[in-house]
Order: structure tokens, then C-alpha cells, then sequence
């Protein structure tokens, strides 16, 4: 029998430092893997930066499009992973891998119309009003990644397992390994080393596509012949799409997807309206961004943790156990998020400057450097929440969260400040960045909100 949740609250009881001990198997190699993926964007941007400000700022903006395509209409995918969790936690090993198969029918057509909307780029840009010289550096780089984006999407389903299942590691070391070849490959392709030629931006590209194809090779194949996943029956049947099964995938993953786009449209969209003030503002803006996304690895790992360690609950049937999990994920998102903040508060010029020596683009990075310092825990109860919910295979309340948040208050409040005067004289970047930070405090807020009313709901129902 469950134990009563009001006698387990202190973070210093047993219940706490096995919750910590469960989190902390999942939250680790979480953490890795998606610190992993930021490192392979920073490493774009610091080589890029040495190579051309003009450069970086395409790669920059290129990554302004891409991002939100993959963790967008990419992130439907995302709510696989509770799925399977949910099915873990119910001792149903045997469904699992049809679930993933259906999933990867369900990426291919994600897949071809990220691609579609990629190789609009330049239009997009164009309206946007950014530089052509700069549109032409995100069109060369957009070039090759686009071959790096079925590889990315279609790893998704298979991250899910492993996930699910609480065996998140193999993603880390893969993630670890495009890290290493995308270091090896922007040093070769971008300056033209070791006899290469010379691509610049166009060899940022290239680095991507080698990195993610050869990572999505190794894990078709170690999913294939490790034993520990035979159980699964992934590699079992070959199966035709299943429409029941892909809508309730839809029906879940949707809501993420469209959530995910909402957040970081909100970002990315900052980094295509500041475009208008040449590529120093563009450089600092991405700068400022790449390091809070950096330190927004943390709670994002906390987040899917959260998911697996609720999923598992209440697939197991264990209500008490999934709301005690979902109110430590937001314990735990906002302990560590003071610690980020006041990392980046005592360090933000140190930080900036490895990124890019430009004074001018430092000195401006280094002022919304002190916003991505409040991010951090208004980010960071909102990522606890957010993936507690989705445990709960709660996704369409999140969604309509976090669209009247960032879409509602955060960018009509930034794009009132930076560009126009209609409160008070154009304030640039600081403007767009202070209508963001309105934006995920009101996220926060209800997303914490919603923690509460789910948990206890389902509490009350059973």
C-alpha cells in the first residue's frame, strides 16, 4: 500500500532520497544527452564566430528555423516517451515495440514537411526584413543540415524506448559521439583543415548530416542485437500504419508539439525580429540564447525525468507515488535553477566572450545575460511541470498554457518594446527580452497551477 503523501514532505526523509536516487539515474544521462546536443549548436557558433560574425549570425539564424521545426512538429514524437513509460510501469514490455514502430511511420511525414518549410528559408528570412548577406550564410548552412533532419526526427521514436524503460544512457554516449564528430567536423569543413576544402558556413552543414546519420546508424544497430531490448519486440513484425494507434499518438502528441513550437517560436522568433539590427545585435541575441540553453538543460532534464518517474507511476497504478513525483520534479527544478542563476549573474561576461570576441556584441550579450539569469527558475518550474503533466498524459492544457503565455504576453509585449515607440522609445533587444521574461513567468505560475489540479485529480478518481 501507497504511503500517504502528507508523511513524506521532507526533502531529508527516506521517501525523498529515493525519489533523488530515481530522478538522478534518469535526470544524469538526460542532463548529458541534451547538454550533448546544445554543446554540437555552442560548437557551430564558436567556430563560426572565429571564422565570421557575419557567418555566425547566419548559422544563428538558420538555427532560429530549424530548432523549432524539430522540437515542433518534432516534439509529437516527445509524448512517445511517456507512453512507453506508462506501459513500463504497467509490466506491458510487449506492446512497446509496436508503439515505436507506429511512431516511426508517424515521423515520416514530420520529417518531409520540416523539410519543406527548411527550404523556405530565405523567403522566411526576407520577410523578416533580416540582411540579404546574412540570409545568403543561413541558406549555404541550411543546405546541408536539411539532410541532417530525417536523421534527427526518426531517432526520436527510439530515444522514447530507451527512455521509457529507464535506460537512457545509450543516448547519452551516442549524443556524446555526434558531439565529438561535429567538434572534429567544424574545425575540418568550416576552415578547410587537413586538406579539405575551405566551406564555411555550407561545412557546419556538413558536420551535422555526418554526425547524425552515423549516430542513428549505431543505435538502429545496438537496439537490434542488445539483448536487453529483445523483450520489446521492436525488430519482431514489420507492421502497415496502424490509424488507432497513430491518433492516439496524435492526440497526445500534438499538444506537446504544438507547446513546444509556442516556447521556442517565442525565442527563435526574437532572433528573425532583431534581425532588423544587423548581425552584432543578431550575434548577442544568439549568444545570450545559446547559454541560457545551456543552463535550460538542467530543468529540462528534470522535466523528462519527471515524465518517466509519473509515467512509470501511473502505469503502475501508483497515484500517491506519481504526485509525490510530480511535486519533487518542481522541488528539485527550482533548486537547481537558483544555483544556474547565479552562475550566470557572476559569470555572464566570462561566458559571452568565450562565444564571441567581438566587444560590441559581449557588451550587449552581457546585459541580456541578466534576463537569461531569470529565466532560469521561472524555466524551471515551468520544465518540472510541464513534464509531470506529460506523465500524466496531460498535454493539450500545458499547450493552451503556454500559447496564452509566450503568443499572448510574451512576444505582443517584446515586439511593442523593441520595435515600436508606442509605450516608450524602441528599446531594441532589451524589449524583446523583458516581453520573454513577462511571458514564462506567467507560464510558471500556471503551470504549477495545473501540477496541483491533475495530481490531486487523479488521486480523487481512482
Amino acid at each position: 500500500m501507497e504511503q500517504p503523501l502528507n508523511q513524506t514532505k521532507s526533502l531529508l526523509s527516506s521517501k525523498a532520497r529515493e525519489e533523488a536516487y530515481s530522478f538522478f539515474k534518469l535526470a544524469a544521462p538526460m542532463f548529458l544527452t541534451q547538454l550533448a546536443l546544445q554543446l554540437i549548436q555552442v560548437n557551430s557558433v564558436i567556430q563560426s564566430g572565429h571564422y565570421s560574425t557575419d557567418v555566425q549570425a547566419g548559422i544563428m539564424l538558420a538555427g532560429n528555423l530549424w530548432f523549432p521545426i524539430m522540437v515542433g512538429i518534432g516534439g509529437i514524437l516527445f509524448f512517445v516517451t511517456p507512453m512507453v513509460a506508462q506501459l513500463f510501469g504497467a509490466r506491458k514490455i510487449d506492446e512497446i515495440g509496436p508503439l515505436v514502430r507506429q511512431a516511426i511511420w508517424l515521423s515520416i511525414p514530420i520529417v518531409l514537411f520540416g523539410m519543406f518549410v527548411l527550404s523556405q528559408a530565405s523567403w522566411i528570412l526576407t520577410i523578416a526584413k533580416v540582411n540579404p548577406e546574412i540570409i545568403k550564410y543561413s541558406e549555404e548552412y541550411l543546405s546541408f543540415f536539411i539532410f541532417a533532419l530525417p536523421a534527427i526526427l526518426l531517432s526520436q521514436p527510439l530515444r522514447s524506448l530507451c527512455e521509457g524503460i529507464t535506460r537512457p544512457l545509450p543516448i547519452t554516449v551516442l549524443n556524446i559521439l555526434m558531439l565529438c564528430i561535429a567538434i572534429i567536423g567544424n574545425y575540418t569543413f568550416i576552415y578547410g583543415n587537413f586538406g579539405f576544402p575551405e566551406m564555411g558556413a555550407r561545412g557546419a552543414g556538413l558536420s551535422a548530416v555526418i554526425g547524425t546519420w552515423t549516430s542513428f546508424t549505431i543505435l538502429i544497430f545496438y537496439l537490434k542485437f542488445n539483448k536487453a531490448y529483445q523483450s520489446t519486440n521492436l525488430f519482431s513484425n514489420f507492421d502497415f500504419p496502424n490509424l488507432i494507434k497513430l491518433k492516439e499518438i496524435l492526440k497526445g502528441g500534438l499538444p506537446v508539439g504544438l507547446g513546444n513550437f509556442v516556447e521556442l517560436s517565442m525565442f527563435s522568433g526574437t532572433g528573425i525580429i532583431l534581425g532588423r539590427y544587423g548581425s552584432e545585435v543578431i550575434a548577442a541575441n544568439g549568444v545570450a540564447l545559446t547559454i541560457g540553453g545551456l543552463f535550460f538543460m538542467v530543468p529540462l532534464a528534470i522535466g523528462n525525468a519527471a515524465a518517466v518517474r509519473v509515467g512509470n507511476n501511473v502505469g503502475a497504478n501508483k497515484l500517491v507515488g506519481a504526485k509525490y513525483s510530480s511535486y519533487f520534479a518542481l522541488r528539485l527544478a527550482t533548486i537547481c535553477a537558483v544555483i544556474t542563476s547565479l552562475l550566470i549573474l557572476i559569470n555572464a561576461e566570462f561566458l559571452a566572450t568565450i562565444l564571441n570576441s567581438n566587444p560590441e556584441v559581449v557588451s550587449i550579450a552581457v546585459t541580456l545575460l541578466f534576463f537569461a539569469a531569470f529565466f532560469q527558475i521561472a524555466d524551471g518550474l515551468a520544465m518540472g511541470g510541464i513534464g509531470a503533466l506529460r506523465g500524466y498524459k496531460d498535454t493539450f492544457g500545458p499547450m493552451k498554457i503556454l500559447a496564452f503565455s509566450y503568443w499572448g504576453v510574451g512576444m505582443p509585449v517584446g515586439i511593442i518594446l523593441s520595435i515600436t515607440d508606442l509605450v516608450v522609445d524602441s528599446m531594441g533587444a532589451v524589449g524583446m527580452w523583458t516581453g520573454m521574461c513577462l511571458g514564462l513567468l506567467f507560464a510558471a505560475t500556471l503551470i504549477v497551477r495545473r501540477v496541483r489540479i491533475i495530481s490531486s485529480k487523479y488521486i480523487d478518481e481512482s
